[in-house]
């Protein structure tokens, strides 16, 4: 009997043993979590993806992940739902602050701009420092989604809001260029005081929001050159930027204040009939771009812009003769010839568009070859027309003119590619990437690999191409690509 207990402690001590030792060598899901995070953070968000995707059932956290890398792949909807699944299962409060994050700019991208503030507002109510941690970015993003709405005055509230706590300098260098643009249309020497003060103390870095920090169209010491140019070349030099933004309120408030008898005035009307179009008073912009080039005969942006107008209007018979019209103007050939080639191509002429093309980098000036050939070369790859015979040799030369340019060197890789020289257009889109990230030029060398058979290395080229970009065409194209990579 003795031996008999002694024989079962022995047993249940072993099955504890046992036991403890499974519980050690099994892997730790947050293990796995930190380290899908390590590649989120470096910008890996194809291979997160797939890890974060293996964790959710176990981790909510990890379904947040989820919905955090599809709000960046512009999945909205998917990544909506992700997100308040994640709330609903239970996060921590600095967790749950970080889904409304995302979860703002998911319902942002979506268009519901509402209710992306409402959700934003919800991150006010924080109880303690870890809650509050991401406070002050949902007020830079509702300020963003305020000022991209044209609510200026909310937008701004919403900037200087999050600049009342610290900030990561990057982030704090968008909220102090934002406040400078909404006042430099009122305020020039305010706006210059927002680009020029020092920034003070600078919050911690989030890496896991990098992705949602706002891009800017210029530099801040681009703006600050436009706010010291004088008055009448500030205003129109700030409303083209406004333009450029889609801002079309602030942009005609510009190019009102610029005097018609200005060196800038015909400019600064002409871009006001441009808004007009833009904003859907056809007619109405038609007449003035039409008083203005009658005004005006030598001036040649209201011409341009009333055979732009005339070009998508699918006026061509307009279009034509306002063309012919620059001829008398004195423009360069090159620019009247790459006129006539978006007339041809307008009419989906392209053999004759293919060869004003031609005529254009013929009459280029010598410093000037590269940038007709560069619009030659976009023209073959769109439409296809004459790609290898006509399209690879107009890449070539643009590459060969601009041996530092990153487009020309991706429209090389491109028709290389569709022209079966796989093993060159590797190289060329090797090359194009030296400048830098560029998915355009990954997913051509992901393609071309693929066409060698070297696939593990074809298949590291799409996912850079798809992380690169992860919202856009080139993102969802290597990502179809990869189904047959294998």
């Amino acid at each position: 009997m003795h031996y008999i207990n002694w024989f079962i402690r022995l047993c249940c001590a072993a099955l504890v043993v046992g036991a403890a030792t499974w519980l050690i060598v099994q892997p730790d899901p947050r293990d796995e979590l930190r380290a899908a995070d390590r590649l989120f953070v470096a910008g890996r968000y194809h291979e997160a993806l797939g890890v974060y995707l293996s964790l959710a059932p176990r981790l909510p956290v990890a379904q947040l992940r989820v919905g955090m890398v599809q709000t960046i792949r512009g999945e909205r909807v998917p990544a909506e739902r992700a997100l308040r699944s994640s709330m609903q299962r239970g996060l921590v409060h600095a967790d749950y602050h970080l889904a409304l994050l995302y979860l703002g700019q998911a319902l942002a991208a979506d268009g519901r701009y509402a209710l992306a503030q409402h959700t934003w507002q919800l991150m006010e109510d924080c109880r303690s420092a870890a809650a509050c941690t991401y406070r002050a970015h949902g007020r830079l993003l509702a300020g963003e989604a305020a000022f991209q709405q044209g609510n200026d005055t909310q937008a701004e509230v919403w900037f200087r809001a999050a600049l009342a706590e610290p900030l990561p300098h990057r982030w704090a260098v968008v909220a102090r260029y934002r406040l400078a643009l909404l006042r430099a249309a009122w305020e020039a020497d305010v706006a210059l005081d927002y680009l020029t003060q020092p920034i003070g103390i600078s919050g911690p870095a989030q890496p896991l929001l990098a992705p949602l920090m706002p891009m800017l169209a210029t530099t801040p010491a681009q703006l600050a050159a436009i706010l010291e140019a004088p008055n009448e070349q500030r205003w129109l030099l700030l409303g083209q930027l406004y333009v450029a933004q889609e801002r079309f309120e602030l942009a005609e408030a510009q190019f009102a204040q610029v005097p018609a008898e200005s060196p800038y005035g015909t400019a600064a009307a002409a871009y006001t009939a441009y808004i007009h179009w833009r904003t859907g008073a056809t007619e109405q912009s038609l007449a003035r771009l039409t008083d203005l080039v009658v005004a005006n005969p030598e001036a040649t942006q209201p011409r341009l812009l009333l055979i732009l107008v005339h070009l998508s209007s699918a006026n061509e018979e307009a279009a034509r003769a306002e063309i012919e019209g620059l001829s008398e103007l004195g423009v360069d050939e090159a620019d009247i010839e790459i006129a006539w080639a978006n007339w041809y191509s307008a009419r989906r002429e392209y053999n004759l568009a293919s060869l004003a093309y031609d005529r254009a980098i013929a009459a280029a000036p010598e410093d000037r070859r590269g940038e007709y050939a560069l619009l030659a070369a976009r023209f073959h790859l769109a439409t296809t027309y004459e790609l290898c015979a006509v399209g690879w040799p107009m890449a070539e030369v643009a590459a060969r003119e601009r041996p530092d340019h990153a487009e020309a060197l991706t429209l090389v890789a491109a028709h290389r590619y569709r022209c079966g020289a796989f093993a060159d257009a590797i190289s060329a889109a090797e090359a194009a990437q030296v400048a830098g990230p560029n998915a355009e030029a990954a997913y051509y060398a992901g393609q071309a690999l693929a066409a060698l058979g070297s696939n593990a290395e074809a298949r590291e080229a799409l996912i850079r191409a798809a992380d690169i970009a992860p919202a856009s065409v080139w993102r969802e194209r290597a990502e179809d690509a990869l189904r047959y990579v294998r």
